[in-house]
């Protein structure tokens, strides 16, 4: 009976939203993660090696108060560390990367890009902190740091839909509105997410992710 609920909470787990999120998965599987806002909106690529780190590549849009900038950036991302328990799963992640920027004002040039993530969840509650740093040249750069709480208002069976109530703070100095709040919806299936909210000001917030 131990070895059932140990083997049945793992599977839970593998295929837990928050682990869907993060940038290595399982050897050899895909995931791909688009977010669009009217002000910024990404969509990360990613091919895991193994179960402790993947390459991918990543496209950025971010509009400031006087111009538009769009990064490319090949990345390395690594586990730095999972804790597994019977009810509960802990991640930190690492990301690196290197790639080119594009302004709507200034030259191209090159661009370099720092991530580094966790989250911790059970069944029931969901909470993740996300810290990047996207620089390049002439102080075209995008910074954030968000902070994520969620609850599941209901504990669904394995192959059902799981949904998440979340609360989203993002922190982006570089933007208009350097602080918003997202109150946001999951909606998880197998393999698949879908994330759809709004900040207190009224501003879109959609993201989506899938794994195979």
């Amino acid at each position: 009976m131990k070895v059932c609920k140990l083997f049945l909470l793992t599977l839970i787990f593998i295929f837990s939203p928050s682990v869907w999120a993060n940038p290595v998965s399982f050897k050899d599987g895909w995931g791909i993660m688009p977010t669009y806002t009217p002000d910024y909106s990404d969509l990360e690529i990613n091919y895991s090696l193994t179960n402790k780190y993947s390459i991918g590549a990543s496209a950025f849009y971010r509009k400031g108060s006087d111009s538009k900038a769009s990064f490319g950036i090949a990345q390395y991302n690594y586990l730095l560390k999972r804790w597994n328990e019977l009810e509960s799963q802990a991640n930190i992640y690492a990301t690196i990367g290197m790639g080119g920027r594009h302004d709507s004002i200034l030259d191209d040039s090159i661009a370099g890009y720092l991530r580094l993530e966790g989250d911790f969840e059970t069944r029931r509650i969901y909470t993740a902190l996300n810290v990047e740093t996207l620089q390049s040249p002439g102080n075209v750069d995008f910074n954030r740091i968000r902070y994520r709480a969620g609850v599941a208002p209901y504990l669904a069976p394995f192959n059902d839909l799981h949904t998440w109530i979340i609360a989203q703070v993002e922190y982006m100095p570089e933007m208009d509105d350097q602080l918003t709040v997202t109150p946001l919806l999951r909606f998880f299936y197998n393999n698949y997410a879908l994330e759809v909210g709004a900040t207190l000001e009224g501003e879109p917030f959609l993201a989506a992710m899938a794994h195979f």
